[in-house]
């Protein structure tokens, strides 16, 4: 007979409260913590008899077992499950790639830890989710693939003003080091890419019509210089951008 999996959890039967969540090939494996488990914790508190114990399934498959087991687990955090790795199914903050996932749930960056390294002036970009014929906006639901998030980053911003252009060029020194793409409101902003200009790149880059420009980049490939990308930004680091096309980008200096 083959394989029909579960998923069960253990429940406090004084306040509710679910206190493990775990799955198994065998209807038996849901009992087998009362008698001996690997997890000590866990074993310690059901010899108190205060638990409750409730079985879903059986499922078809292992995958859907892990799939269920995973999505309850991150939705009820219970009290001796271990910490999760990133999955897809998982329930957690959308706006990133699966791996970046866990960044969200950290605490949001101020502006100042924005400079990393030698990083003294930073250029920082509102994405929406608007498309354009040939760029896709940025789907926090369904974030687009890391080669159509770099095309929306590094272009086209309108920093063809003299002044700027041609101190970078000469001065490389004064020159933005890293570009960071920015998605959503204030208080709700998130770093979807974090990409390291070539400062040296200045002098070859071609003012567009109404002075937009292509940003050069380092390695237009890694989108997450300095271990940036995915994470929050504080209410309290005040980066907004005017609703004008123009101004959807802005230059912070340290």
């Amino acid at each position: 007979m083959s394989d029909k999996y579960y998923v069960y959890l253990y429940r406090d039967s004084k306040n509710g409260k679910i206190k493990y969540i775990g799955r198994g090939a065998r209807i038996t494996r849901a009992t087998a913590h009362q008698l001996k488990s690997h997890n000590k914790e866990l074993e310690a508190w059901l010899t108190k008899q205060t638990f409750k114990l409730e079985i879903a399934g059986p499922f078809e498959n292992e995958l859907t077992s892990k799939a269920v087991e995973a999505a309850l687990i991150s939705s009820h955090s219970p009290t001796y499950n271990k910490r999760q790795e990133a999955s897809k199914f998982i329930f957690r903050p959308v706006g990133v790639p699966d791996k970046y996932v866990t960044r969200l749930q950290k605490p949001p960056l101020t502006r100042d830890e924005l400079f990393k390294g030698s990083t003294t002036k930073i250029i920082l970009v509102r994405i929406t989710d608007k498309d354009f014929h040939d760029r896709v906006g940025y789907n926090q639901v369904s974030p687009p693939g890391d080669e159509e998030v770099v095309a929306r980053v590094e272009k086209y911003w309108q920093l063809g003003r003299e002044d700027l252009l041609e101190n970078w060029k000469v001065n490389k020194k004064d020159s933005p080091t890293l570009l960071l793409g920015i998605s959503g409101s204030p208080g709700n902003q998130i770093i979807i890419a974090s990409l390291e200009i070539d400062t040296k790149r200045w002098g070859e880059v071609e003012v567009l019509k109404y002075k937009k420009i292509v940003i050069p980049l380092s390695k237009a490939s890694y989108l997450d210089k300095f271990g940036l990308r995915g994470y929050r930004l504080s209410k309290d680091a005040e980066i907004r951008f005017n609703s004008i096309a123009p101004a959807h980008f802005r230059i912070i200096t340290k």
